[in-house]
Protein backbone atom coordinates (compact mmCIF):
# COMPACT_ATOMS: atom_id res chain seq x y z
CA UNK A 1 0.00 0.00 0.00
CA UNK A 2 2.76 2.49 0.92
CA UNK A 3 4.48 1.73 -2.35
CA UNK A 4 1.39 2.70 -4.31
CA UNK A 5 1.12 6.00 -2.36
CA UNK A 6 4.78 6.88 -2.93
CA UNK A 7 4.60 6.93 -6.72
CA UNK A 8 1.94 9.65 -7.07
CA UNK A 9 3.71 11.80 -4.47
CA UNK A 10 6.96 11.24 -6.35
CA UNK A 11 5.22 12.47 -9.51
CA UNK A 12 4.02 15.62 -7.78
CA UNK A 13 7.50 16.26 -6.36
CA UNK A 14 9.03 15.73 -9.83
CA UNK A 15 6.60 18.26 -11.27
CA UNK A 16 7.43 20.83 -8.57
CA UNK A 17 11.16 20.26 -9.02
CA UNK A 18 10.82 20.66 -12.79
CA UNK A 19 8.71 23.79 -12.31
CA UNK A 20 11.40 25.34 -10.09
CA UNK A 21 14.05 24.63 -12.71
CA UNK A 22 11.80 25.93 -15.50
CA UNK A 23 10.75 29.11 -13.67
CA UNK A 24 14.35 29.76 -12.59
CA UNK A 25 15.65 29.35 -16.13
CA UNK A 26 12.89 31.18 -18.04
CA UNK A 27 10.88 33.09 -15.46
CA UNK A 28 7.31 32.46 -14.44
CA UNK A 29 5.81 34.31 -17.42
CA UNK A 30 7.72 32.31 -20.02
CA UNK A 31 7.37 28.90 -18.37
CA UNK A 32 4.48 26.71 -19.50
CA UNK A 33 2.71 23.55 -18.42
CA UNK A 34 4.09 21.86 -21.57
CA UNK A 35 7.66 22.82 -20.60
CA UNK A 36 7.17 21.72 -16.99
CA UNK A 37 5.72 18.36 -18.06
CA UNK A 38 8.55 17.77 -20.54
CA UNK A 39 11.20 18.68 -17.97
CA UNK A 40 9.55 16.40 -15.36
CA UNK A 41 9.23 13.54 -17.85
CA UNK A 42 5.48 13.28 -17.33
CA UNK A 43 2.42 13.95 -19.43
CA UNK A 44 0.51 17.22 -19.36
CA UNK A 45 -2.37 15.22 -17.92
CA UNK A 46 -0.20 14.26 -14.95
CA UNK A 47 0.48 17.94 -14.27
CA UNK A 48 -3.24 18.72 -14.50
CA UNK A 49 -4.02 15.80 -12.20
CA UNK A 50 -2.13 17.60 -9.42
CA UNK A 51 -2.60 21.26 -10.37
CA UNK A 52 -5.33 23.40 -11.94
CA UNK A 53 -2.95 25.59 -13.92
CA UNK A 54 0.52 27.11 -13.99
CA UNK A 55 -0.33 29.56 -11.18
CA UNK A 56 -1.44 26.64 -8.99
CA UNK A 57 1.92 24.92 -9.60
CA UNK A 58 3.74 28.14 -8.75
CA UNK A 59 1.71 28.77 -5.58
CA UNK A 60 2.37 25.22 -4.34
CA UNK A 61 6.08 25.61 -5.10
CA UNK A 62 6.12 28.98 -3.37
CA UNK A 63 4.40 27.53 -0.30
CA UNK A 64 6.93 24.69 -0.17
CA UNK A 65 9.90 27.07 -0.41
CA UNK A 66 8.41 29.47 2.17
CA UNK A 67 7.92 26.58 4.59
CA UNK A 68 11.59 25.62 4.26
CA UNK A 69 12.67 29.21 4.90
CA UNK A 70 10.23 29.51 7.81
CA UNK A 71 11.62 26.36 9.43
CA UNK A 72 15.05 28.02 9.51
CA UNK A 73 13.58 31.18 11.06
CA UNK A 74 11.40 29.42 13.64
CA UNK A 75 14.29 27.18 14.72
CA UNK A 76 16.13 30.26 16.00
CA UNK A 77 13.34 31.36 18.37
CA UNK A 78 14.06 30.69 22.04
CA UNK A 79 11.17 31.43 24.44
CA UNK A 80 13.72 32.15 27.17
CA UNK A 81 15.18 35.06 25.18
CA UNK A 82 13.78 38.56 24.81
CA UNK A 83 11.60 39.69 21.91
CA UNK A 84 14.29 41.76 20.21
CA UNK A 85 16.79 38.89 20.17
CA UNK A 86 14.18 36.49 18.81
CA UNK A 87 12.94 38.93 16.14
CA UNK A 88 16.45 39.66 14.95
CA UNK A 89 17.39 35.97 14.91
CA UNK A 90 14.21 34.99 13.05
CA UNK A 91 14.47 37.72 10.40
CA UNK A 92 18.19 37.12 9.94
CA UNK A 93 17.74 33.34 9.58
CA UNK A 94 15.05 33.89 6.94
CA UNK A 95 17.15 36.38 4.95
CA UNK A 96 20.32 34.28 5.14
CA UNK A 97 18.42 31.12 4.17
CA UNK A 98 17.67 32.80 0.84
CA UNK A 99 21.37 32.33 -0.01
CA UNK A 100 20.98 28.57 0.21
CA UNK A 101 18.13 28.61 -2.30
CA UNK A 102 20.02 30.18 -5.18
CA UNK A 103 17.99 28.41 -7.87
CA UNK A 104 14.78 29.60 -6.25
CA UNK A 105 15.79 33.28 -6.03
CA UNK A 106 14.52 34.26 -9.49
CA UNK A 107 11.26 32.40 -8.97
CA UNK A 108 10.71 33.86 -5.49
CA UNK A 109 11.38 37.35 -6.86
CA UNK A 110 8.63 36.73 -9.44
CA UNK A 111 6.31 35.63 -6.62
CA UNK A 112 6.65 39.01 -4.94
CA UNK A 113 6.01 40.93 -8.15
CA UNK A 114 3.24 39.00 -9.95
CA UNK A 115 -0.20 39.67 -8.43
CA UNK A 116 -1.53 36.14 -8.96
CA UNK A 117 1.45 34.80 -7.02
CA UNK A 118 1.62 37.54 -4.38
CA UNK A 119 2.54 35.93 -1.11
CA UNK A 120 -0.79 35.43 0.62
CA UNK A 121 1.03 33.85 3.55
CA UNK A 122 2.43 37.14 4.84
CA UNK A 123 -0.57 37.36 7.12
CA UNK A 124 0.51 34.03 8.65
CA UNK A 125 3.62 35.79 9.93
CA UNK A 126 1.81 38.65 11.64
CA UNK A 127 0.47 36.46 14.49
CA UNK A 128 3.81 35.07 15.72
CA UNK A 129 5.54 38.45 15.36
CA UNK A 130 2.63 40.15 17.18
CA UNK A 131 3.01 37.66 20.05
CA UNK A 132 6.74 38.34 20.37
CA UNK A 133 6.12 42.09 20.32
CA UNK A 134 3.22 41.96 22.80
CA UNK A 135 5.38 39.96 25.19
CA UNK A 136 8.25 42.43 24.87
CA UNK A 137 5.92 45.39 25.36
CA UNK A 138 4.29 43.79 28.40
CA UNK A 139 7.70 43.09 29.98
CA UNK A 140 8.72 46.70 29.37
CA UNK A 141 11.55 45.77 26.98
CA UNK A 142 9.93 47.41 23.95
CA UNK A 143 8.36 50.78 23.33
CA UNK A 144 4.66 50.77 24.32
CA UNK A 145 3.23 50.70 20.81
CA UNK A 146 0.24 48.89 19.34
CA UNK A 147 1.61 45.34 18.87
CA UNK A 148 -0.71 44.59 15.93
CA UNK A 149 0.23 47.73 14.00
CA UNK A 150 3.90 47.20 14.80
CA UNK A 151 3.75 43.57 13.64
CA UNK A 152 2.23 44.65 10.30
CA UNK A 153 4.90 47.33 9.83
CA UNK A 154 7.71 44.88 10.62
CA UNK A 155 6.25 42.25 8.30
CA UNK A 156 6.12 44.90 5.56
CA UNK A 157 9.78 45.68 6.22
CA UNK A 158 10.57 41.96 6.21
CA UNK A 159 8.81 41.59 2.83
CA UNK A 160 10.79 44.47 1.32
CA UNK A 161 13.98 43.13 2.88
CA UNK A 162 13.27 39.74 1.34
CA UNK A 163 12.77 41.32 -2.08
CA UNK A 164 16.01 43.29 -1.70
CA UNK A 165 17.96 40.13 -0.82
CA UNK A 166 16.36 38.27 -3.74
CA UNK A 167 17.43 41.06 -6.10
CA UNK A 168 20.90 41.66 -4.68
CA UNK A 169 21.79 38.13 -3.61
CA UNK A 170 23.50 39.57 -0.51
CA UNK A 171 21.64 39.58 2.82
CA UNK A 172 24.39 41.27 4.85
CA UNK A 173 23.28 44.91 4.47
CA UNK A 174 19.61 44.00 4.83
CA UNK A 175 20.31 42.05 8.02
CA UNK A 176 22.15 45.11 9.41
CA UNK A 177 19.16 47.34 8.64
CA UNK A 178 16.68 44.88 10.16
CA UNK A 179 18.85 44.64 13.27
CA UNK A 180 18.94 48.45 13.58
CA UNK A 181 15.18 48.83 13.08
CA UNK A 182 14.30 46.14 15.63
CA UNK A 183 16.86 47.40 18.15
CA UNK A 184 15.36 50.89 17.88
CA UNK A 185 12.25 49.48 19.60
CA UNK A 186 14.18 48.73 22.79
CA UNK A 187 13.20 50.84 25.75
CA UNK A 188 16.25 52.00 27.65
CA UNK A 189 16.12 53.33 31.20
CA UNK A 190 16.63 56.89 29.95
CA UNK A 191 13.80 56.46 27.42
CA UNK A 192 11.49 55.04 30.10
CA UNK A 193 12.27 57.98 32.44
CA UNK A 194 11.64 60.52 29.68
CA UNK A 195 8.22 58.98 28.99
CA UNK A 196 7.25 58.89 32.69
Amino acid sequence: MARRDAQPRDTKDKILSAALTEFSARGYADGSIDDIAARAGVTKGAVYYWFHDKADVARDLQRQLAERLAEDAVATIDPADDAVTNLIRGFEAWLRALERHDEARFFLRDCWAIPELADSRREDWVGPVRELLADGIQRGDLAPLDADALAHVLIGAWAEGTLHVLQSGDPTSTVAVVRHVVESLIVTRSTAKARA
